[in-house]
């Protein structure tokens, strides 16, 4: 039963890690397109379908009555909480990078916004100057010379490829919430994956308008959308 418990968080995990960094807007900008290796092409589309199934009955429905009854301020406030783990992992990543420059204003974002910012729920560190900057470790095996991989559609998790698979699981098992007491694990992270959709929505809501081909256009973004990230790593040594 316990395993089962820290699988579920696990997963929930790599669920909030799929969705946050491939339409953020706080992201690099997109790289130019390059090949695209999909060798499992038939079973991705087959995943990328019953993913777009559970969106369209649990997560969308959840995600419009966040942003309905939830007041902004108190949905920024949200958002700020996660944000301010994420400069944690932001800070050792770009530190694994060998870019001490940006690491240390990520540390100094999670010392400001933690006390001045009443445990993250203020985003003082943005105001002061101290920009937040994306990082991950998928981003730094990228860095480090890995190659991307096959293109993967994780069910239940979304877009991803070998390298970056690799590297949600490193934060998973990095992240203290994957070994919390369940309730709480769970609730914090079921909070995150709606606060994370809710911030994305309007970007996804354009690309199923504008596209014939979700699958093939959400492929492309996500895997320029990585190059891109992988691209700034190195160049801010």
């Amino acid at each position: 039963m316990i395993r089962f418990q820290a699988f579920v968080r696990a997963s929930i995990i790599a669920i909030l890690l799929a969705s946050s960094p491939v339409f953020a807007s706080n992201a690099p900008t997109v790289a130019e397109p390059a090949p695209v290796f999909d060798p499992l092409e038939g079973v991705n589309r087959i995943f990328f379908g019953l993913n777009e199934v559970v969106d369209i009955l649990i997560v969308t429905p959840t995600v419009t009555v966040w942003n309905t009854i939830i007041p902004s301020p108190v949905r920024d406030g949200v958002s700020n909480v996660f944000n301010n783990l994420d400069d944690v992992y932001a800070g050792l990543n770009h530190a694994l990078q060998g870019n001490g420059t940006q690491a240390a204003v990520d540390f100094q974002r999670v010392a400001v916004n933690t006390t001045i910012g009443l445990g993250g729920i203020f985003d003082v560190g943005t105001k002061m100057g101290l920009q937040k900057v994306y990082g991950d470790f998928g981003q730094t095996l990228g860095v480090w010379g890995a190659s991307p991989g096959p293109y993967l559609v994780v069910p239940l998790l979304g877009p991803s490829n070998l390298r970056e698979t690799v590297g949600r699981g490193i934060r998973i098992v990095s992240d203290p919430r994957t070994y919390a007491d369940p309730g709480l694990s769970n609730g914090l992270m079921a909070l995150e994956l709606v606060d994370n959709r809710a911030s994305t929505a309007a970007n996804e809501q354009l690309i199923s308008s504008s596209s014939f081909d979700k699958y093939a256009f959400t492929r492309s973004i996500y895997m320029q959308r990585r190059a891109a990230l992988v691209e700034a790593g190195g160049s801010r040594h």
